[in-house]
């Protein structure tokens, strides 16, 4: 217990010893201060009392700092409870079993409206497996097939005809290397990206060195994509060439009136048999597939065939769904695809060229600068959604947030400060939730808590903005399903404050540093997560790198299935507005509403 006269004391000297250690400092960086623009100082100070318990000497907060209560000289201190004295921290099994960090109650009192908040509920678990729950039915093989063609879109493939190119020129190069040098070890003098270089019968030989590690890990990429490359390429003509038989049969029945159609069909398949040097009953097996994959494209396109997954053959073999309903059903598929694989992949029509198709790009810019509709409408321009509600409207897609230099003064107000004064002084992101060490590095980082948006590559979100048919304006609409605790993606847009009248994310990392983030003109796409009293995925905070972040995170999303949040009772509150979200535990679509 420190008294009143001992507080004062203590806080002239520790005035005294920060203000020579400050002037000195400032003293030796004279020499930089002319290079620095808007120069700002951060102070952390560290009070610990030697008595409390802790690794670090003082008291241990879950997911918070160091903290020491010292009673105000005109109060009378209280003893501390015996719960109080020891804190331990609860380690987390998994990235989706985190639990809810205290957020600071910010001031309500005010008669503000359009804020969302961080609900303090707790955080999405994974669903536990119990005996008595009735099994849910598995998708249907349509289902599969088009939930594929999203994976492949968003995921990590590559089509570009110039990978074929380098595939047969590794090959030749690797062939060549085998006859030549026999057992020695590959050339590492030259770049990871040469073609020449082949890895020969020898690769084994240099196991465990990084750049032969290396090399080997650039040989295997290019050769998966010209691989997946040559896949598409195979499943394109193979659809194309069913047309070309079908066009035969016409030529031949419409030249020669006297044969029927059953024998202009058996005339064009014994001289394709003569071409292929196939048997007629191979033939025929191959055929019943390749008709298959040209009902895909003219139902769902050419995208929807080059993107489709490892499935289409089996899908093609057994004509599972096969019928006039899913085709239809499919086809309402068609420009969505487009606009996913145009924007994520530009050159992916270059393969078409192949069959004499025009390469023509139809969509380009953002895959949400597109909003879709779920009948199988043409998209249209994102702009031209708000154009009644904005005529100026603009909207700029990024990953990270931004610091509004005008209300921060480029401090980003979403700092925390470390948990304890070791890791302060040693410069370490440590996870509050997992206790592991944070880094952009894949190589240093060993915090997996949200491993598809921290610590790794980002890939791009499989969602798309869609028009809803309820009068709500835009929604987003998940094109895979996402497990109950995976995170959808970050909250990102302009760091700033006193924003009224509009929608705003409102938050704080420290009490007395009340932030705002703003979607109206740059962000992702959570801004377009409409509102429901029963949500499937809710907002969370997130600790990466000493930055609060603010993370989409599922209860369980289905795929097709709308993503919606609970925007929080402080933003319907004194909002002139109905909820729309037509569901039986609605809250705010009546006069008693808050």
């Amino acid at each position: 217990m420190v008294s009143p006269d001992n507080t004062n004391c203590l806080g002239s000297s520790v005035s005294r010893a920060i203000l020579e250690q400050l002037t000195e400092a400032l003293q030796r960086a004279s020499c930089i201060d002319h290079q620095l623009a808007r120069p700002v100082l951060r102070i952390e100070a560290f009070i610990q009392d030697g008595d409390d318990t802790g690794d670090d000497g003082g008291r241990i907060i879950p997911n918070g700092p160091t903290i020491v209560h010292s009673p105000s000289p005109n109060t009378t201190p209280e003893p501390e409870r015996e719960c109080d004295a020891v804190l331990t921290r609860r380690r987390s099994l998994a990235a989706l079993r985190l639990r809810p960090q205290p957020s600071t109650v910010l001031d309500d009192a005010i008669d503000s409206h359009r804020r969302m908040q961080i609900a303090e509920h707790n955080f999405p678990k994974r669903a536990k497996t119990q005996a008595d729950v009735v099994p849910i039915p598995d998708s249907s093989s349509l289902d599969k097939f088009i939930t594929g063609v999203w994976e492949n879109i968003h995921g990590g493939v590559h089509l570009e005809p110039q990978s074929l190119v380098e595939q047969l020129q590794l090959t030749a190069a690797a062939a060549v290397h085998t006859l030549t040098e026999g057992d020695g070890p590959p050339s590492l003098t030259r770049s990871a990206n040469d073609p020449v270089r082949g890895p020969g019968r020898s690769q084994n030989a240099a196991a465990g060195n990084p750049d032969s590690f290396s090399w080997s890990n650039v040989f295997c990429r290019k050769v998966t994509q010209a691989s997946r490359t040559c896949r598409s390429i195979e499943v394109i003509v193979q659809a194309h060439w069913v047309e070309q038989f079908d066009a035969y049969v016409d030529f031949l029945a419409a030249t020669n009136p006297n044969m029927s159609l059953t024998k202009c069909r058996k005339a064009a398949l014994m001289g394709a048999c003569r071409d292929f040097e196939w048997s007629e009953k191979e033939l025929r097996n191959k055929m019943a597939v390749w008709r298959g994959y040209k009902q895909i494209k003219d139902a769902a396109g050419w995208a929807a065939l080059v993107f489709a997954g490892m499935g289409l053959y089996r899908l093609c073999k057994y004509r599972t769904d096969f019928n006039t309903k899913s085709m239809e059903r499919l086809s309402a598929f068609r420009r969505r695809i487009e606009v996913a694989a145009d924007t994520l992949h530009p050159s992916w029509r270059q393969l078409l060229a192949l069959v004499g198709e025009i390469p023509e790009r139809r969509f380009t810019g953002h895959p949400h600068d597109w909003v879709v509709f779920p009948d199988g409408s043409d998209p249209v321009p994102l702009h031209s959604t708000y154009i009644k509600y904005d005529p100026c409207f603009s909207f700029q897609h990024m990953d990270e947030s931004t610091i509004d230099s005008r209300a921060w003064d480029n401090n980003d107000p979403r700092w925390i400060p470390p948990p304890s004064a070791a890791l302060s002084l040693a410069g370490a992101n440590t996870c509050r939730a997992c206790a592991q060490s944070q880094s952009d590095d894949p190589k240093l980082n060993s915090c997996f808590c949200f491993p598809s948006l921290f610590g790794g590559l980002r890939p791009p979100c499989p969602v798309q903005v869609f028009r809803t048919p309820d009068g709500r304006n835009n929604g987003l609409q998940a094109l895979v399903g996402f497990e109950r605790g995976a995170a959808i993606g970050e909250f990102v847009g302009l760091v700033t404050r006193g924003i009224e009248d509009l929608d705003v994310m409102e938050s704080a990392a420290v009490s007395h540093r009340p932030y705002q983030i703003w979607q109206g003109r740059q962000g992702n796409f959570t801004r377009f997560v409409n509102h429901s009293c029963k949500p499937n995925a809710q907002y969370q905070h997130f600790v990466w790198l000493g930055i609060q972040r603010v993370v989409l995170v599922s209860k369980g999303i289905d795929a097709g299935t709308e993503i919606t949040v609970d925007y929080s009772e402080s933003y319907w509150r004194g909002l002139d507005k109905r909820c729309l979200c037509g569901e039986g535990c609605c809250r705010y679509n009546g006069d008693d509403r808050p």
